[in-house]
């Protein structure tokens, strides 16, 4: 096939075409809404969520809200690590050998930590593989004074800039877009100094 040929033009104009609408698709693929079921209900907004306490019908004072459980109780390593995990049968077991054991949901997971298996959580905030993500990289980040961007003791604010609110969800779902565009607007802020270079996500 000579370089000037019909079939060649055809085919490099084929090939633009695809790579057009590949990066096209990855600007504006926007996951925002997805919200998977889980293997077991867990909601968010009552372990997460702030306390509400309300009297009772027989007077007694009854929290009807959340239980203000910090997010890195569950998802550890966010700070230190390039994965924030999700919760392992053991740290669900640490309250849930003592409470809530008439729950449903409790017994579904007394059945998994007693056959020694993991809970297969469905990922809800999943980049593609070809995305490299690093949380500590992003929470750990310093202006050019060398203070920290976030503030780091308030972990569902830090959380939220990219989350959302997962304390006010039921069922948690995503509340950004969670595409290439949405990360290049917030690394494109004047005050944020952070790199845009392909590479830096595409590894």
């Amino acid at each position: 096939m000579m370089p000037g040929s019909k079939p060649a033009r055809a085919l490099v104009l084929i090939l633009l075409l695809a790579g057009g609408g590949a990066l096209a698709y990855a600007l504006s693929n926007v996951r925002q809404g997805y919200e998977p079921r889980q293997p077991i209900y867990f909601r968010h907004n009552r372990m997460a969520g702030p306390p509400r306490w309300e009297l009772s019908a027989a007077g007694d004072s009854v929290n009807v809200g959340g239980f203000d459980i910090p997010c890195r109780y569950c998802h550890t390593m966010p700070y230190d690590g390039r994965h924030s995990t999700v919760p392992s049968t053991a740290v669900c077991m640490n309250c849930h050998s003592t409470v809530g054991q008439d729950r449903e949901w409790v017994l579904v997971l007394k059945q998994y930590w007693e056959r020694g298996e993991p809970i297969p959580w469905v990922k809800v905030h999943d980049l593609p593989d070809y995305v490299y993500f690093d949380h500590s990289a992003h929470l750990n980040a310093v202006d050019d004074q060398g203070q920290p961007r976030l503030d780091q003791g308030d972990d569902m604010e830090v959380c939220e800039n990219c989350h959302g609110r997962v304390q006010d969800e039921d069922i948690v779902e995503v509340q950004n877009a969670f595409n290439m565009g949405w990360c290049l607007d917030c690394h494109r802020e004047s005050d944020m100094d952070a790199p845009t270079d392909c590479v830096v996500c595409h590894r």
